[in-house]
């Protein structure tokens, strides 16, 4: 990719640049994220320019001059020391002059080896976004299903969040502080809303679903959850990644997750796609969860089982995907989705089973369409209403 193909205002190249060398202001980086959220390709462009190598370069340079002022410091040292050493034999001086040499030798491998940990370590990694998940994110805001309400800090008459929601989700003073510039967003009941955290983690929340996080992240990344939603977090060694939810935290170090907490009993869910969480309830030990399992805690009980991650990818792509579920389960999904109530003209309709997969993204007609091929049922829809019944 050529920069003259980018197409890039030198102003967002300029706000990538300082995003990339951590020097970016919180408005700066506001209007990068609104950027970046306007078009899947704008997010393609911001991935490719920071990774150019003359950034790191940059960024290397600024890390070092510490590193090269100490290095001086320690030169001059040593050349003062040297000329106070002039009477003594010269075999002596040979000798001390080693030492010193040996000792900046050291010295320049601390200081460097310090750098080299504390790049590594502090290093944000974003996410790898799939070709599939950016079109799916043209396709949300296409179809006009990208939104949400969007309550920030300092909106007059408006709250990010309450305080019986700081003691449901157990926030504590340093969570506290940072939430006091935060964002809520909710979204509707047929919605959904991609959301790109201060940290660079990609987070696509489902309908009827509400996140709240900070709009800088300091020492720690924690954000709220109730719903569900699936996360792509930036990898970064130094800092945990922490979703809060009624039932307990979920603890991650750079992976990709769903969170459901709208399940039967108010139970969570977790599905991990890949690498590693932890699951801590309100009152508990930790419990690690393993790639392809998932994890349930409601009522005090916790459980864990293996579990096909399909169906939360497939989600995430923009896709309905379903194996062996009963017609009455998939309606409910579908309807939810079009905003439409279910009618089973005969009961034992609804107990069929079907496996198979719908575009989240279709008009609903020939979603309908698809599902009468399939089932050999008659749908109708009249008045937000559904009814299902035998094809006659």
């Amino acid at each position: 990719m050529k920069m003259k193909e980018l197409n890039v205002d030198k102003r967002i190249i300029t706000l990538i640049l300082k995003h990339t060398l951590q020097i970016i202001s919180e408005s700066e980086q506001q209007e990068l994220d609104l950027w970046r959220q306007a078009d899947a390709r704008h997010e393609a462009v911001f991935e490719y320019l920071s990774e150019l190598e003359n950034l790191e370069k940059e960024y290397r340079f600024r890390k070092e001059i510490d590193a090269e002022q100490s290095l001086e410091r320690i030169k001059e040292k040593l050349w003062n020391e040297e000329k106070e050493t002039k009477e003594v034999p010269l075999r002596a001086h040979r000798f001390t002059t080693y030492l010193y040499r040996a000792a900046a030798i050291i010295v320049l491998l601390i200081v460097g080896g310090a750098y080299w940990y504390h790049r590594e370590y502090t290093r944000v990694t974003p996410p790898e976004i799939s070709q599939e998940v950016q079109l799916a994110m043209e396709q949300s805001r296409e179809r006009g299903v990208q939104a949400a309400e969007i309550i920030t800090s300092g909106m007059p008459h408006q709250q990010v969040i309450t305080d019986e929601e700081r003691a449901l989700y157990h926030v504590d003073e340093d969570f506290a502080e940072q939430l006091e510039e935060a964002k809520r967003i909710t979204t509707y009941h047929n919605k959904e809303y991609w959301v790109t955290l201060p940290d660079g983690s990609l987070v696509h929340l489902n309908y009827d679903s509400r996140l709240i996080y900070p709009e800088k992240f300091g020492d720690r990344r924690d954000v709220i959850l109730e719903g569900e939603a699936y996360f792509m977090v930036a990898h970064d060694k130094s800092r945990k990644f922490v979703v809060h939810t009624p039932q307990g935290d979920v603890t991650v170090h750079g992976t990709e997750f769903n969170v459901n907490t709208r399940n039967e009993n108010d139970a969570v869910n977790i599905v991990l796609v890949k690498g590693s969480v932890g699951f801590t309830p309100a009152e508990g030990n930790e419990t690690m969860l393993a790639p392809g399992h998932e994890l349930s805690y409601g009522n005090h009980q916790l459980s864990i089982r293996p579990t096909d991650i399909a169906p939360y990818t497939a989600w995430n792509a923009g896709e309905f995907v379903f194996s062996d579920w009963t017609l009455e389960r998939i309606m409910s999904v579908i309807a939810r989705w079009y905003g439409l109530e279910i009618r089973f003209m005969s009961k034992d309709l609804g107990e069929r089973k079907y496996s198979g997969s719908l575009s989240r993204y279709e008009d609903l007609k020939p979603t309908l369409e698809t599902i009468e091929m399939v089932t050999g049922l008659d749908l109708n829809v009249n008045n937000q209403k559904l009814y299902i019944n035998l094809n006659k």
